[in-house]
């Protein structure tokens, strides 16, 4: 059988010498996230298509790298359907709990409006209903919670109760039970930790530092309680922490003074790992995120490579294949239920007033709690890359990312990662890890 280039490779623009001196380049797999040492002559004929004269031998061995495909095979209807086969998955079901309406910070970039609201006498009871229902049904196998919106430590109490509800009902049905917590930090204690930890099975914890270029914001406290976390390590063998520092234009400058702030702290630790991300639009001004999204993705290389230097853990350099579906709005078995008892598809719904007000699905007391929620608007998203409608459909990253945002792009606002943009920078980040020496061409 004829074989072909995949249409999901990056290959190495940079080359090296191996370790008996010969000429090599990398060749990145997005679908299998695999990066591969080959011949610098191999690279070539991968990277312009002629594969035909290569040696049977190294045919055989990029076969099976998934590097060659059958000639003719249409890879991206592949992709689609294994993104939508996660998608329609109903043995793991997403909810997103957001038990709170306000805020303790209001970050000038969030597009949310930051009011105290009250919840009904019925919401709680109706979302431990919906959900434990859930639980219970035969084709489930995996449940996941996740707390988020605002910070879900305002709602401490809602949190520690309704967890504890669905922990036993899960227990009790032999169902996997996962959760993770959003929160700024500010309310975040060692004894909470411990409680979300052992008691509500808190087994991911995202503390988000914004504005880490604002003088005013003081982020000393946050950084105390993390240290300590870290230095009771043992306590918490099966949390993963991870610390993520939320970048606009101004903060760009400081991601140096950033870093040296968590290894002062001591979080250069294993159980931290760390994510740097750029603000994005909230439904409202574009061209900021634009420009912190460009600047963000020409340090981002630097920036990696230092916090590898001092010990940081940071997110994986290379693509990391989807595990699930992109997000919540693409798959009916995830919803996101908000403090006003509305259910969404949209994580970024009930946070901003216009979608809050124009994107309900349906209200939380009146839900059939026996069915999925009301189909959502992106719900279709698979269909729309198939047809062209979006240019994820020809893009070398669409196995890893899936798109990332489907709402983001039905707002102009391209969502596209950072790696699209830096990845040949990532890519000699990997060589020097791996001991590869750049050769002069």
């Amino acid at each position: 059988m004829r074989q072909q280039a995949s249409r999901y490779l990056v290959v190495s623009d940079a080359v090296y010498a191996d370790g008996a001196g010969k000429p090599v380049r990398l060749v990145l797999n997005t679908r299998t996230s695999r990066v591969s040492t080959v011949g610098d002559q191999v690279a070539r004929a991968l990277r312009h298509g002629d594969c035909a004269a290569l040696p049977a031998a190294v045919s055989d061995r990029l076969s099976n790298l998934k590097i060659l495909v059958p000639e003719g095979r249409d890879e991206l209807t592949d992709v689609l359907d294994e993104q939508r086969a996660r998608a329609r998955s109903t043995a793991t079901l997403n909810y997103v709990l957001v038990p709170n309406g306000y805020c303790n910070l209001g970050c000038e970039y969030c597009g949310q409006v930051h009011v105290r609201g009250k919840t009904s006498a019925n919401h709680r009871s109706a979302v431990r209903d919906r959900l434990l229902r859930a639980v219970n049904r035969p084709s489930t196998q995996e449940v996941r919670i996740g707390w988020f919106g605002d910070d879900p430590l305002m709602a401490y109490a809602i949190v520690r109760d309704l967890a504890r509800q669905f922990v036993e009902a899960a227990d009790a049905a032999g169902v996997r039970y996962r959760s993770r917590l959003t929160t700024d930090g500010a309310l975040l204690t060692l004894r909470k930790l411990r409680v979300l930890y052992e008691e509500c099975r808190v087994d991911s914890v995202c503390v988000t530092i914004d504005g880490i270029g604002d003088p005013r914001r003081q982020h000393d406290r946050v950084l105390a309680v993390l240290a300590d976390v870290v230095r009771h390590a043992d306590e918490f063998p099966k949390l993963g922490l991870t610390i993520r520092g939320t970048l606009d234009v101004a903060d760009i400058d400081h991601v140096d003074t950033f870093i040296d702030a968590m290894v002062k702290a001591g979080l250069n630790h294993p159980m931290v790992e760390f994510d740097l991300r750029v603000v994005h639009a909230w439904s409202n001004d574009m061209s900021a995120p634009r420009v912190a999204r460009q600047r963000f993705a020409a340090a981002e290389p630097r920036w990696l490579r230092r916090m590898h230097e001092v010990g940081m853990v940071t997110r994986t350099l290379i693509p990391a294949q989807l595990r699930g579906p992109i997000c919540p709005a693409v798959t009916r078995s995830a919803e996101v239920i908000s403090s006003s008892g509305a259910i969404f598809s949209c994580t970024e719904h009930p946070l901003v007033p216009e979608h809050e007000q124009g994107d309900v699905l349906e209200l939380v007391e009146h839900a059939d709690h026996d069915r999925q929620r009301p189909a959502g608007r992106y719900d279709d998203w698979h269909d729309r890359v198939n047809r062209g409608e979006q240019s994820c459909a020809g893009c070398v990253f669409l196995p890893v990312c899936g798109g990332s945002c489907p709402k983001h792009w039905g707002e102009g606002n391209p969502p596209c990662p950072s790696y699209k943009f830096n990845i040949q920078q990532r890519l000699e980040l990997e060589a020097s890890r791996t001991g590869l020496v750049p050769l002069l061409t």
